[in-house]
């Protein structure tokens, strides 16, 4: 639940505590019967009671409908990651330094002039533990084919090999073909 729905979810709750209140002093008479059937006529002749009511319900609508969306599981992309369970414990990978290696293995692919690498680890039980996301620039002298396919597998084989995933899926967007020379700085993170 975002901060917005918490923030909606507070106010409605503080609206029926009131309201709860009111209606409590009214049934337990603390209130005396004439004083408060002059105040309800009153608000009820009101607009603001209208608009007021109207804000409730469409806050209530709104909370129902969120409570009973369905969200996708969320990933994160900064941390740790748990990898393995061994008889000495778990042992945990910063994402930061799977993206650093995922990067250099992306530059090592004929045809790619530069990248930038997202790596995303899902809740403990929730859709595949790790996915990688790619944007390369790409020259023109490459088949995007051909290298979308060969930082796949590459990628694929090394985070096998190292951390023993298989099957993470790769993501490749190719955001530019050019025909500049490639940079081979590479980025300090």
């Amino acid at each position: 639940m975002g901060i917005l729905n918490r923030f909606f979810l507070f106010v409605l709750t503080l609206f029926f505590v009131l309201l709860s209140l009111g209606v409590l002093a009214v049934c337990l008479q603390v209130v005396p019967e004439h004083y408060w059937l002059n105040e309800l006529r009153f608000a009820l002749g009101r607009t603001e009671t209208v608009a007021v009511f109207a804000a409730v319900l469409f806050l209530s609508l709104h909370l129902l409908l969120v409570s009973c969306s369905r969200q996708a599981p969320k990933k994160v992309s900064h941390g740790e990651l748990v990898m393995v369970e061994s008889s000495m414990g778990e042992v945990g990978v910063a994402l930061e330094a799977v993206r650093g290696l995922v990067d250099k293995l992306v530059r090592e692919v004929r045809g790619v002039r530069d990248a930038k690498v997202k790596v995303c680890s899902a809740k403990k039980g929730e859709g595949e533990p790790l996915s990688v996301s790619l944007a390369l620039i790409i020259g023109q002298e490459t088949n995007v084919a051909e290298v979308s396919a060969a930082a796949s597998q590459l990628i694929s084989s090394h985070l096998e090999k190292i951390l023993g995933y298989s099957q993470v899926p790769v993501e490749v967007l190719i955001t530019d073909i050019t025909n500049a020379a490639p940079d081979r700085k590479h980025r300090v993170v």
